[in-house]
């Protein structure tokens, strides 16, 4: 059967099968909830972007035009997820289970300790309603590791001087999990095995999860199904686990059901099960890093269609400190962007437009949000020190037109939590833990992304590391993983000592001191933290940590001393053009008295509640 009749025949028998597999999310008054929500945010974004477009706001085209950029970033983006989660569907209950010869097969690094591993194999044994084998893939298995998994069944795959699995190149890698994976299916996965879950070291399964992760492969048109990430096992000992599993619980449940409705559920590397027909039929897994995005582009591309068990639940471990965070974001973004600028172009072409739409955003994500991350940290530092301004609107007039999207996002947010499709359901919408995430994580994915683009013009790789398992030896933190943060609160305060005299920028001095207070906080949080969660002492014992501190106590003075001298007008500033509220009040004192001298300005701060008295007044200023 040639490829594309292949692709018709799976066509045809999944909409059989998808009646019975799915139940929608929003039903009822659900949807007409959410049906109005929607209609309320697009009311909130015609109140805003007719306001915006008005030609008496332009002082100069660029930047005009790059502001509203930034803005269309901020308010469209989220258009992604509410139009997709409108029709979220989840695996029903009902579904029954396929046909057909079953795996479970967790892999092994030589840095990852076999007692991690010990607990994943013991709850895949423990599975229940699916007959299975489970397997070990382990690089080079001992002794001990031999004797555990012959006590109990355990069957043990291993590349152990097969010199063809141990390439420089995907997928037959040396020391990675994707070369131990293409051992076994090669060997055994393809004849064996109809259906393979595959975990890493850490992600324990729960006793219902097989059963979960096979339904959808009742249809035969299914070649994978992807499963959420939950990174939860260590978060009671590790903030940055809690960041990432903060930030990232709609990605893992919400979205990813609403992939399920004709788009493409994202496998996440920490486990996912796959046909193994549908994956020797594409040539195994995907390459790079990233391989279980690039596994399910080239799925997608031969035809084969992915399904997210929302249900199918496993329980591993996030970054055990900030130093493994910031390694995860730097790989992963370097990664994905490997993919788009060397892989992508040969499977995209082959996907329909929404799917290729899809894959490619994904593919963007990183540098996109990294780089409009960073020119929203750049525009009060380029006002201060240019002394313009980029708009002509005033800061009252902006959030009165800004402020109802934002409200009407956060009401979703709370909605879409309220579904429990996130994932873990209990995540937190407002943890300091992962509002902290969203500005750590910028500058990293940024250096990951420009360092793919290195790659791709130089030819060089940028060698990976596995993020540790387990309970290993922990050390001070290196300066190195600090270093942006200080870096960026010093142009905070350069832009503030140095800046033009112009009026038309004071209002910016405070926005400069708040990106100065939010890198400055983050960077004592994460030496803080660290030292808190690994019993090292609180006061800096490196080299390295004491010069940031100095660094760090520096740029605290500098800014305050600026502030101080600029903040009531910088305030001031940011206040004009509305009448309900002043923050200052400004006297006018004669210098040398009696002696003919001009007049001194003296502004003092004063909070004072004007009413609604005066809203006819002129709002216009800059």
């Amino acid at each position: 059967m040639s490829i594309g009749s292949a692709i018709d025949h799976r066509a045809r028998t999944a909409k059989a099968a998808a009646a019975d597999t799915f139940d929608p999310v929003f039903t009822g008054w659900k949807r007409a909830a959410y049906s109005l929500g929607i209609l309320c945010w697009l009311t909130a974004l015609g109140y805003f972007w007719i306001w915006w477009c008005q030609s008496a706001h332009i002082i100069s085209w660029t930047a005009f035009v790059l502001i509203t950029l930034v803005l269309g970033w901020i308010t469209l983006v989220p258009a992604y997820f509410i139009l997709i989660f409108l029709d979220a569907r989840t695996v029903s209950p009902r579904a029954r289970l396929p046909e057909g010869r079953v795996a479970m097969v967790v892999t092994k690094a030589p840095s990852e300790p076999f007692a991690v591993v010990r607990a994943t194999l013991q709850a895949m044994l423990d599975q229940v309603g699916v007959d299975f084998d489970v397997w070990l893939a382990d690089e080079d298995p001992s002794e001990e590791t031999r004797r555990w998994c012959a006590e109990r069944g355990v069957l043990i795959s291993t590349r152990k001087g097969v010199a063809d699995y141990h390439r420089a190149t995907w997928p037959r890698r040396t020391r990675c999990k994707e070369g131990n994976l293409a051992y076994f299916y090669d060997h055994f996965g393809y004849a064996r095995y109809d259906f393979v879950a595959q975990f890493d070291a850490d992600h324990v399964p729960t006793p219902t999860y097989l059963r979960e992760v096979l339904r959808p492969f009742a249809d035969p048109g299914i070649g994978y199904v992807s499963a959420p990430s939950i990174c939860d096992a260590n978060a009671a000992a590790s903030w940055a686990a809690r960041g990432r599993l903060y930030a990232e619980a709609s990605l893992h449940g919400s979205l990813q059901t609403g992939y399920n409705n004709g788009w493409a559920p994202l496998c996440i590397g920490s486990h996912y099960a796959v046909r193994t027909s549908a994956l020797r039929e594409i040539g195994g897994l995907g390459p790079e890093l990233a391989e279980d995005h690039s596994t399910t582009l080239m799925m997608n591309a031969g035809g084969w269609r992915g399904v997210h068990a929302v249900d199918a639940i496993a329980h591993g471990d996030g970054p055990a400190n900030f130093a493994d965070l910031v390694v995860q974001e730097f790989q992963w973004s370097r990664s994905l962007v490997t993919i788009l600028l060397q892989h992508s172009s040969r499977y995209i072409a082959h996907l329909p437009w929404r799917l290729k739409f899809q894959f490619v955003f994904s593919q963007l994500w990183y540098p996109l949000f990294s780089a409009f991350m960073a020119v929203m940290f750049l525009l009060p530092v380029a006002a201060l020190l240019t002394g313009h301004v980029f708009v002509n609107v005033t800061y009252p007039d902006f959030l009165l037109h800004f402020v109802p999207i934002s409200v009407v996002l956060t009401l979703f947010s709370v909605f879409w939590r309220a579904t429990g499709t996130f994932r873990p359901y209990d995540a937190k919408l407002f943890g300091w833990e992962g509002l902290a995430f969203i500005f750590l994580r910028w500058p990293w994915s940024l250096a990951g992304s420009l360092a793919a683009v290195r790659d791709h013009i130089s030819g060089s790789f940028v060698d990976f590391r596995i993020t540790p398992k387990g309970k290993q030896q922990q050390h001070s933190l290196p300066l190195r993983v600090v270093a942006p943060y200080i870096v960026l609160a010093g142009l905070c305060a350069v832009a503030m000592a140095l800046a033009s005299e112009a009026a038309a920028a004071q209002g910016f001095y405070i926005f400069a001191a708040i990106n100065l207070s939010i890198y400055l906080s983050v960077t004592m949080l994460i030496v803080v933290r660290h030292a808190i969660e690994n019993g090292l002492p609180l006061l800096p014992q490196s080299h390295g940590l004491r010069f940031a501190t100095a660094m760090g106590l520096a740029i605290w003075l500098t800014g305050g001393m600026q502030l101080g001298s600029h903040g009531l007008r910088s305030l001031e500033a940011l206040s004009h053009g509305q009448p309900f509220v002043s923050f200052t009040e400004t006297q006018f004192a004669v210098a040398g008295a009696g002696l003919g001298g001009g007049k001194t300005r003296i502004t003092k701060f004063r909070l004072k509640w004007n009413g609604f008295g005066n809203m006819g007044r002129d709002q216009q200023g800059v």
